[in-house]
């Protein structure tokens, strides 16, 4: 996490340029100035310079941002803009308290380990329609599935697990899930201006992992991959010794090495890359490769793809304080989409075909949403 000092200076390299408001999602839907990475500088700027606490104002700007990071990713002087919104996060936090729906949600991962709370035993609801024994918890295997708040408590997600646990034991891997046992990753605390309960949560985290035994860590959310990869060494003391995968990058094996073996699907698909599984991780080829080998596949891309990829409206806990925000621009990505006439929009990331899904039917386009795991399963022996 940048100091003060170091955001004064970061925020005093960006020249106004500009060129943030050509990719900024939350810009392009409403053309405010304070929406856009440019803009949000100059607030944080003059509550810098001023030492000024932060207002009611400031803090929803700040808590607008989608932190997808698109605009450090075309930034010519290179600032990283999320780093520096997450860095302001805390301190509104600290000033204000955090915003409500963070509030709450910090109080139900502390209580029961998830961001709706609801009761632990929940999260074992996705497989009660799955073969009996399709799914193991609680016990020792060479892999862990981490399969993430939104998808084990979310009904609407339900099929996400349920496809990629048809999938690992079609492909005869050893695997298990936490089951009650497993918490939040503490991705929406972390970004939430909360980072001790966020490190408390990591460091639970990484000694529930460690205990498990298992050697190779897998999960279907981007959010997850990204803080069990890029977050999670960096604050953990003791970090277990298991490879981290997201799911794509895992299938892409298993479908190389022949475990998982297409068949012909005639359809046009197109990918959408998630913020965190793309520019916050780099995984932007292995979905891919697995849509180009799918016979009768034909993968068309979306203007705004890979490094610039067009955010879902669901990054940044934006859901949580400004869904009517989130939805216009999930409704923004549906239209490049339609561009492409594509009848399917293939992404890995629950959240993503969650807000796609709802952008969808808003504006009543005749496209399918479905995660990775899902479009697979579809088209496998």
């Amino acid at each position: 996490m940048k100091s003060v000092i170091e955001v004064k200076q970061e925020v005093a390299r960006c020249t106004r340029c500009g060129n943030c408001q050509y990719y900024c999602p939350s810009y392009v839907v409403n053309r405010v100035e304070s929406s856009v990475a440019r803009g949000r500088l100059q607030l944080v700027k003059r509550v810098l310079e001023d030492q000024a606490d932060a207002s009611e104002t400031f803090a929803r700007r700040i808590n607008q941002c989608l932190l997808c990071g698109v605009c450090t990713q075309n930034c010519p002087a290179g600032i990283r803009t999320e780093d520096i919104i997450e860095k302001m996060r805390v301190k509104c936090a600290e000033t204000m308290g955090p915003q409500k729906a963070m509030e709450l949600a910090a109080r139900n991962i502390s209580g029961t380990g998830n961001i709706t709370g609801d009761e632990r035993e929940h999260r074992l609801l996705w497989f009660e329609k799955m073969d009996e024994g399709a799914v193991k918890h609680g016990v020792s295997a060479e892999y862990l599935y981490f399969a993430g708040c939104v998808s084990t408590l979310y009904p609407s997600s339900y099929s996400i697990p349920q496809s990629f646990a048809k999938l690992l034991n079609k492909a005869g891997l050893n695997w298990s899930v936490m089951g009650g046992d497993e918490n939040c990753c503490a991705y929406p605390l972390m970004i939430g201006g909360m980072p001790e309960e966020a490190a408390r949560t990591m460091i639970q985290n990484a000694s529930d992992v460690a205990a498990s035994g298992a050697k190779h860590l897998v999960t279907t959310c981007p959010s997850c991959y990204h803080m069990w990869k890029g977050v999670y060494p960096s604050v953990v003391p003791e970090m277990p010794d298991v490879k981290v995968y997201h799911a794509a990058q895992l299938l892409c094996l298993l479908v190389k090495n022949g475990s998982l073996k297409p068949v012909e699907t005639d359809c046009t698909v197109t990918y959408h890359d998630p913020c965190d599984l793309g520019r916050k991780s780099g995984v932007y080829d292995e979905p891919r490769e697995i849509l180009k080998t799918i016979p009768g596949v034909n993968l068309v891309e979306m203007k705004f793809n890979r490094e610039n990829s067009f955010c879902c409206g669901g990054g940044g806990n934006l859901e949580m304080t400004d869904a009517e925000l989130s939805g216009k621009v999930a409704q923004q990505r549906i239209g490049h989409a339609e561009k492409t006439g594509a009848s399917i929009i293939v992404t890995s990331c629950q959240q993503c075909k969650r807000t796609l899904a709802a952008g969808a039917r808003q504006k009543r386009a005749k496209i399918k949403v479905m995660d990775l795991s899902e479009f697979i399963l579809s088209a496998v022996e």
